[in-house]
């Protein structure tokens, strides 16, 4: 059974969409798109739905989507998402904004106990019963003509999606957890991968931890030199060189193209494409080492007792149950590590991270670091 919905497919289209839209209150969004081969994804398609109609935007068609911009960022509309991380990334990539304000429906499963990180078929199972097709789900959404079952796919995830919006929001009005949602809601578009600084980015490689000072420095130039080059070009990060080959040359750091092939993992093309810029890279940071104290602090992990990490986590779980919300959305392993290390950088104090300072603070912060200080007495 085909679905009612409306192609978009010219500038005037859409400039009367969004004329149309401005004076709702709430639509549901979602974004199809490709990132097989890029660094920045490539959207196919765009869907929005008003409570009352469903409109499809081909931007395959429409060139100039900067209308949607101001859109986005109409602070009387609430924009509907389902875990928005990659949307959001289409929208700052492709016209320079992230949207707000945002309900992400997976945030509010996670905040309502429902499930931590809960797919869209399971949301639409677990607040409307319908069982949805999958078929769809890793379609070419670049490919010209898209297919009957494809547009149905594309506007059923935003009709469904409005109505699970009203169901958790009802719930959580009536659980008294809806500035939970909000507060969290706030941070959403906040350290978007695509947009860190690239002299930032080493922090997030798995591993850069176990590095002494000099190599955290050569890994910090490496990451940054990889993020600049994949973004001007276009390209996956790994396609550039990937984390692991990173972390063995910030530790090994050759200084001849050839010893880069018998240190990292890299192939024949890396090799001849990259060879001579990555030995540059490691000599310049060491010959002039950037100040990394501050990250190395942060990413140095001293040894956690076992014994101590295991009674957070069980203060965490009888709150999680006693509240009748997913353990992960309290709070996570990094956390409670956190928690525990806290002293050696705060004159022997317990504190909190920053994650658990807002709504989680009188929920479970307060509490973690109640058990904390009486492990250490």
């Amino acid at each position: 059974m085909s679905v009612d919905f409306t192609m978009i497919g010219s500038a005037v289209e859409l400039a009367g969409l969004v004329t149309r839209l401005n004076d709702v209150d709430v639509i549901s969004i979602d974004t199809e798109f490709a990132r097989f081969n890029t660094y920045y994804p490539i959207v196919g398609l765009i869907q929005i739905y008003d409570g009352s109609e469903c409109f499809i935007i081909d931007p395959l068609e429409v060139e100039d989507l900067s209308p949607l911009a101001g859109l986005l960022t109409n602070d009387k509309i609430t924009k509907v998402f389902h875990a928005c991380s990659e949307d959001i990334e289409v929208f700052q990539h492709g016209l320079g904004v992230v949207p707000e304000p945002v309900f992400d429906t997976q945030t509010a499963a996670a905040i309502l106990g429902v499930g931590f990180s809960l797919s869209y078929q399971k949301l639409v199972l677990e607040y409307l019963n319908l069982e949805i097709s999958k078929d769809e789900t890793r379609s070419d959404w670049l490919q010209r003509p898209l297919t009957q079952s494809q547009l149905d796919y594309a506007a059923l995830d935003v009709i469904h999606l409005l109505d699970v919006y009203k169901k958790q929001l009802e719930l959580l009005q009536s659980a008294e957890r809806l500035i939970w949602m909000q507060e969290e809601c706030q941070s959403l578009g906040q350290g978007l991968a695509t947009t860190i600084a690239p002299s930032e980015y080493f922090v997030k490689v798995r591993g850069a931890g176990k590095l002494n000072k000099q190599s955290l420095g050569v890994l910090q130039s490496l990451c940054a030199w990889r993020e600049t080059l994949a973004r001007a070009s276009n390209l996956p990060r790994n396609r550039v060189v990937d984390e692991k080959s990173l972390l063995a040359l910030a530790t090994r750091q050759p200084s001849k193209p050839e010893e880069c092939q018998r240190v990292a993992e890299l192939t024949s093309k890396q090799l001849r494409k990259y060879g001579e810029q990555i030995v540059d890279v490691i000599a310049e940071a060491l010959a002039n080492p950037s100040d990394v104290n501050a990250a190395y602090a942060g990413l140095q992990k001293s040894p956690i007792d076992k014994k101590s990490l295991k009674s957070l986590r069980a203060k965490v779980e009888d709150t999680a149950e006693a509240y009748a919300i997913s353990s992960e959305m309290l709070a996570k392993k990094r956390h409670l590590e956190y928690i525990l290390r806290s002293p050696m950088h705060n004159n022997g104090e317990h504190s909190l991270p920053a994650d658990l300072r807002g709504w989680r603070k009188p929920v479970i912060g307060d509490a973690l670091l109640q058990v904390a200080r009486e492990l250490t007495r």
